[in-house]
């Protein structure tokens, strides 16, 4: 019984790879490892670990230097949250690189992979897309891989992919949008967006309506998608008339969508007053809009949902912000904290504290930046190529719908 209890206390705070060696234990660990109550303990436990976050990174590197043929790489990097800002230079991080072979097209049957991009992520499953035709989900916790069916939709030239939970039906889902900025049917209309919703479960597509992604004079659309947290996926997006605008850029209004898997509805929300208007109170047109708005992120700050990036058109062009979303649906935006761009880095990866923010030096080494301090932190790892990062979440969490957490 003691022993019982041990195991019920020790395994749920291990991680995904040492669980699934000790899955050979026997078949009573075995058996308990592999429940769907220990599975949505050991997640639990796992989004509220306090000491150190972990963030993925997705890269390519070349299996065959003959032939040019890429695998798609992992690397977890484990970073302490509890380390001494004074003692030292460098942050108190372990890397561990995880490798998926899927140049040997024995999981998604492609051809040579140049374009997989993190397209969503949510407890522990990353969401990747070529393209966004060719899906695929994974969790590199346990190394599991899984092609998602050929979309339902035909492949219109913006087809933008999300993924998120369904608290509800305790189901993982991927959402398609295809959208069309010009008339195809020469009757100076753009084609309404159409959405489908994958279900893991299922392992299948079906489409839904798509009557809250328009008005009667324009639609909404939304384009890159941004994050998962609890039951809503958010995305930015523009506005756009239905009247055909092909190549008008300032007939698009960005903001931010909402998309509750629960439901399988969208709202939308504007961005903050000052990404409309000059600081004079001025309004100006959108000719900017798509620039703008891919240059913006929705994170999830201090436990708060929050946009955070680029706002040209402030006092200090060019200058970063976050802005906290208080009152949820309602739209009402709060600047928390503005900082200029530094010199001498090239991206912005990821917040992984509510004060730390991960970037890349234009050499390709990967920095921490500390908001209150300001001060570099570096960690001594060499990005030879581009890649993207996600702040991941360990899990055991099946891509196979044969359990559910």
């Amino acid at each position: 019984m003691w022993e019982e209890m041990a195991l019920h206390r020790i395994l749920p705070r291990l991680p995904s790879k040492s669980l699934i060696r000790f899955k050979c234990v026997r078949k009573s660990w075995y058996n308990l490892i592999d429940s769907p109550t220990f599975v949505e303990n050991h997640l639990s436990i796992s989004m509220h670990k306090i000491h150190s976050t972990c963030v993925l990174f997705n890269r390519f590197i070349y299996s065959d230097a003959n032939t040019g043929e890429k695998e798609l790489a992992f690397s977890f990097l484990y970073l302490r949250n509890d380390y001494d800002d004074d003692a030292e230079n460098n942050v108190n991080f372990v890397v561990e690189d995880i490798k998926f072979p899927l140049s040997s097209r024995q999981y998604i049957g492609l051809g040579v992979i140049e374009s997989l991009c993190m397209a969503g992520h949510c407890h522990g499953i990353v969401c990747l897309s070529e393209s966004n035709s060719n899906l695929v989900l994974c969790n590199p916790g346990i190394k599991k891989i899984k092609l998602l069916p050929k979309s339902c939709l035909p492949d219109w030239w913006g087809c933008a992919v999300g993924f998120g939970y369904d608290p509800k039906s305790k189901d993982y889902k991927v959402s398609r949008i295809a959208s069309y900025q010009a008339d195809i049917y020469g009757d100076g209309l753009i084609p309404p967006p159409r959405v489908e919703i994958y279900t893991v479960s299922t392992d299948s597509w079906r489409e839904i309506k798509n009557n809250s992604l328009e008005t009667e004079a324009t639609f909404f659309c939304p384009d890159y998608f941004q994050m998962y947290f609890q039951g809503i996926c958010y995305w930015v997006g523009f506005e756009q008339p239905k009247q055909s605008v092909e190549y008008e850029d300032e007939e698009q209004k960005p903001m931010v969508f909402l998309f509750y898997t629960g439901d399988e509805i969208f709202h939308n929300i504007l961005l903050p007053d000052s990404f409309y208007t000059y600081e004079d109170g001025s309004s100006y047109a959108y000719e900017m809009s798509y620039i703008m708005y891919t240059d913006l992120r929705i994170i999830l700050w201090n436990g708060v949902i929050a946009l955070f990036g680029f706002n040209r058109f402030s006092a200090f062009p060019d200058s970063y912000g976050v802005w906290v979303l208080d009152d949820g649906a309602k739209g009402s935006w709060t600047q928390h904290l503005t900082f200029e761009p530094l010199v001498g880095i090239k991206r912005v990866l990821e917040f992984w504290k509510s004060d730390e923010i991960l970037m890349v030096t234009e050499d390709g080494d990967i920095v921490s930046y500390n908001l209150a301090t300001e001060k570099l932190k570096n960690l001594p790892r060499n990005s030879s190529s581009d890649f993207e990062t996600i702040v991941y979440v360990n899990s055991l969490v099946s891509i196979t719908g044969r359990q559910q957490a």
